[in-house]
């Protein structure tokens, strides 16, 4: 297979003003395959910013934590103002940010694949992959997710300037300033944007051919802003890396990156899936080339992951960035299925593959949108057995759902969506009842109602 992994023009020479016409059908075909998703309620941490974000609450997380821990992240508190100042308390345009931002990473990592010289039908399967992987779910479809999304945006972004300023004559100036300038916003969307210029090291390496010394230069400033960016950081933040237990284990932390391997793997633990994976693979490590990309795929996944390795446990948002390896492998083998005498099967696996990823992504929408029903329900449901409360009162609500599956429900927030039933009331919620303490109501999540017990009954 000739993954064609050289800075060179374009393989396809369709003009500028169709290619807008592509994006945009592109964009139109994702708003319409994620729309059942736009009307999911909010969830978890949803909660913490829901109806408190405008611009002079933003402007605190300038210098402020974000929240839920050692999280400087202003730039992902002025967009969930937008969306606020747009649409309130409705769900709708909190989803479609979301989604608009997955849609463009999908096409960035088609035009970074194309810029390497993919052909152009490769490149548009790496973007479908990644639009469709499930493991991007997490991400996309929780609203909370946004950091991993918004800040992969710049990432990639940035990425794709420094290959388009890499090529001579073609306005190289403008785009190392994109290139910086995405570099910074990520880092102020989401810490994950560390990783930019090892990832930009990865390419340099990859790519074929000399490059200019100005091209090592441009590196080299990278990882002085990247230095000046962790220093800002840790004094800020005290010098501490995180307010959460860190992973200590080394197995521990290789655990979960094998986890997030075989996740953005999309079913790759099942036996009618496995199948088609082992001979994708097979495929690009036949040749020269092909074991070439499926390092460059591999690389680009350990490094997306890096800054999660110090983190215990695993998520699927983790692997979002990550997942980029994933699908430039999968497009690499297909593309090597087709170049070869297995065209048919080739083609077959292409379309059998799509249809997998996609009904999996349609499942996770579902998934969520019922989590999301049961995190409507439980405040209103409690509000209808008590109208008011008296200031102060002590609530118990026991057994309420952290998780559905694999969406979150009342991880966290439970208290801040109770308290948006009762505007101005103060009052504290538990979710263990305590013999000893005096409380007020009591409340029970079983058979997906609530319902208001006594104390009595839980003795």
């Amino acid at each position: 297979m000739k993954s064609g992994l050289t800075i060179a023009s374009p393989t396809w020479s369709a003009s500028s003003e169709i290619r807008t016409w592509l994006a945009f059908i592109f964009l139109g075909g994702s708003l319409l395959f994620f729309s059942r998703s736009f009307t999911n309620y909010f969830v978890c941490y949803d909660y913490e910013f829901l109806g408190r974000m405008d611009l002079s609450t933003a402007r605190q997380y300038l210098t402020h934590t974000w929240g839920y821990g050692n999280e400087y992240r202003p730039l992902l508190a002025y967009s969930y103002t937008l969306d606020g100042a747009v649409s309130g308390y409705n769900p709708i345009g909190y989803h479609l940010t979301n989604t608009v931002l997955h849609t463009a990473n999908a096409l960035l990592v088609g035009l970074l694949a194309e810029v390497c010289g993919v052909p152009a039908a490769a490149a548009l399967f790496v973007s479908l992959i990644l639009l469709l992987n499930p493991v991007a779910h997490e991400s996309v479809l929780w609203i909370a997710g946004r950091p991993v999304v918004l800040s992969a945006f710049f990432v990639l972004l940035s990425a794709y300037s420094f290959l388009k300023a890499a090529r001579p004559g073609h306005g190289s100036f403008k785009w190392w300033v994109a290139m910086y300038m995405s570099f910074v916003a990520g880092l102020l969307a989401y810490e994950g944007a560390a990783v930019l210029p090892l990832l930009v090291v990865l390419l340099l390496v990859f790519l074929p051919g000399s490059h200019p010394r100005w091209c090592f230069v441009h590196v080299a400033i990278l990882f002085l802003v990247l230095a000046a960016y962790m220093l800002a950081w840790n004094w800020f933040f005290g010098f501490r890396i995180t307010r959460f237990p860190v992973e200590s284990s080394i197995l521990g932390a290789l655990g979960s990156l094998g986890n997030a391997i075989t996740q953005s793997l999309h079913g790759s633990l099942r036996l009618i899936i496995a199948p088609v994976y082992v001979v994708i693979i097979a495929a690009v490590l036949r040749q020269q080339e092909g074991r070439k990309s499926a390092l460059l795929s591999l690389g680009w996944f350990v490094i997306g992951y890096l800054p999660f390795f110090i983190v215990r446990g695993y998520a699927d948002r983790f692997a979002y960035l990550s997942s980029v390896g994933t699908a430039f492998l999968l497009a690499s083998g297909l593309l090597a299925l087709y170049q070869s005498k297995f065209k048919t099967l080739g083609l077959a696996m292409a379309a059998g593959l799509l249809a997998f990823y996609a009904i999996g992504m349609q499942n996770r929408i579902t998934l969520w949108k019922e989590a999301g029903a049961i995190a409507f329900q439980i405040p209103r449901e409690i509000k209808a057995l008590v109208p008011h409360l008296q200031p102060g009162i002590t609530l118990v609500v026991l057994n309420v759902p952290d998780m559905h599956t694999h969406a979150y429900v009342y991880l966290t927030g439970l208290e801040r969506a109770i308290a948006l039933q009762y505007p101005g009331a103060t009052f504290q919620i538990r979710r263990q009842l305590d013999q000893q303490a005096p409380v007020g109501p009591v409340f029970d999540y079983s058979t997906g109602h609530i319902r208001e017990i006594s104390r009595e009954n839980q003795r």
